[in-house]
């Protein structure tokens, strides 16, 4: 039954507030991996600004989260506690995304060489799947519908393959000694960092569905 009153801004609020957060994600994600296959620094330090100031508004919401809670009712309990763990996903997902983004500026404004072609061929295999996945994330919560989400766990699990393949592929370049290091370390930075990204994100969404069944 639809709640009204405070209750019913808070949760449209913070509904809002995720469906936006993700798809700034989603698209600072993209743009710094073009920003690397390019190596376009001024994007790079762009996407940089951008994911920073995100993590920023994702770390306060964290610390806005009690007063928000105690806008809700006591009813709201149940809400209020997968309220807190969306803030907290969010967070995390922030904080993998500057795990990219700074980096890769880093790698690129300093110079040095960019991926190789191999390395590049790996990392866009790795930007369609992700992106294919966040469209359906976003999706979902523009629309609050979620019956989509088994599919995400199998595009994820399908996307951990593809990220495991390119660890390894990596790995025999660093043995073949056919790759700096650094380039090495930021190529594995991306993907783990990536693999974090996409798993905190469907944590997000299983919270944001039970949140919107109890509200």
């Amino acid at each position: 039954e639809e709640a009204d009153g405070p209750e019913q801004t808070v949760i449209e609020r913070c509904v809002h507030e995720v469906s936006e957060t993700m798809l700034k994600v989603t698209e600072i994600y993209q743009q710094t991996l073009v920003g690397l296959f390019d190596e376009d620094r001024k994007l790079l330090k762009q996407m940089v600004r951008e994911s920073e100031a995100l993590y920023q508004a994702a770390h306060e919401r964290k610390h806005e989260v009690l007063p928000t809670l105690l806008e809700l009712q006591e009813n709201y309990v149940e809400t209020g506690h997968y309220y807190v763990q969306i803030v907290d996903y969010l967070d995390e997902v922030a904080k993998a995304l500057v795990h990219i983004t700074r980096p890769s500026f880093d790698h690129i404004n300093n110079n040095h060489e960019g991926f190789r072609v191999d390395q590049l061929e790996d990392l866009k295999r790795v930007n369609e799947q992700v992106s294919t996945i966040y469209t359906k994330i976003n999706e979902m919560l523009r629309t609050n519908r979620f019956e989509q989400l088994d599919e995400i766990l199998r595009l994820r699990d399908e996307l951990f393959d593809t990220l495991a393949a390119a660890i390894k592929s990596q790995i025999k370049r660093v043995k073949a000694k056919a790759s700096t290091t650094r380039s090495s370390i930021l190529y594995l930075t991306i993907i783990n960092e990536t693999k974090t990204m996409v798993l905190q994100s469907r944590n997000l969404l299983k919270s944001q569905k039970y949140f919107l069944s109890k509200s």
